[in-house]
């Protein structure tokens, strides 16, 4: 008896890479693209999938597999049924043998999850982004998100840190705000508005620090933050991310 795999069959797995969509659970009203395959140079077509995740309501996972079914990257992600449906995505991960700029898995994955936020009509996409993949996930328009007190302190004391040539202004700027911080004492409503202009500030010194060829290593964090991708941000720079599904050969624009 032949078993069906979706990840072979024509029948299941489109050869373009044009985007359809199925509903995830009728009562819910939740939407996910169907299996659709993207051509790789050197390792051949991929196949992109969204599926629930197992004894979970709202969680759902991406995953990037080969004509084989090795999986190269996946993505958990939850999309709140309903209402507000906003989307929080857990962790990217590739396997480490498809970490190579060229092959663009992480940015697929990156992709797919903005697809989602699209059709799902969801404000935003809230991450918790490692130290080591901030400037990963601004390439793609996120933005510090930082509510805790205790992580601005830490990302102005980064920025104060930073010794490069051409960041003096910011360094300045983020120890002014740190000398608020002490001020404002038991101020909660001071506080989260200094956690806001923090927020701002390190968003400058994200985007100057990207216009160096290592900002991670000229320019590394000491800890992990929030970011952010509004829905809003997408729909204004649609231009930059239309170019990016045409790079990724996915048949879908903004």
């Amino acid at each position: 008896m032949k078993i069906s795999n979706p990840l072979l069959d024509n029948n299941v797995v489109r050869k373009s890479a044009q985007i359809l969509w199925k509903d995830a659970d009728l009562n819910e009203g939740r939407h996910l693209f169907e299996t659709f395959s993207v051509p790789k140079d050197i390792i051949g077509d991929v196949f992109v999938n969204i599926a629930k995740y197992p004894n979970t309501e709202k969680n759902f996972m991406i995953e990037v597999k080969n004509r084989l079914g090795k999986l190269l990257g996946n993505e958990l992600i939850s999309i709140d049924a309903q209402g507000n449906k906003k989307i929080f995505g857990f962790n990217i991960q590739v396997d480490k043998e498809y970490q190579r700029k060229r092959f663009r898995i992480g940015e697929l994955l990156r992709l797919a999850s903005i697809m989602e936020m699209l059709k799902n009509e969801s404000p935003h996409i809230q991450i918790y982004s490692k130290d080591t993949a901030v400037y990963f996930h601004s390439k793609y328009k996120f933005e510090p998100d930082i509510t805790a007190f205790d992580t601005r302190d830490k990302a102005l004391r980064d920025i104060i840190s930073d010794k490069s040539l051409g960041f003096e202004d910011l360094k300045e700027a983020a120890q002014q705000i740190l000398d608020s911080v002490t001020l404002s004492k038991d101020d909660a409503a001071a506080k989260r508005a200094l956690c806001k202009d923090t927020n701002a500030l390190l968003k400058k010194y994200i985007q100057r620090a990207l216009l160096d060829e290592k900002p991670d290593k000229q320019h590394p964090f000491s800890f992990g933050f929030d970011m952010i991708l509004k829905r809003d941000t997408v729909i204004e720079n649609k231009d930059f991310f239309n170019s990016i599904f045409e790079r990724q050969g996915i048949d879908y624009k903004i």
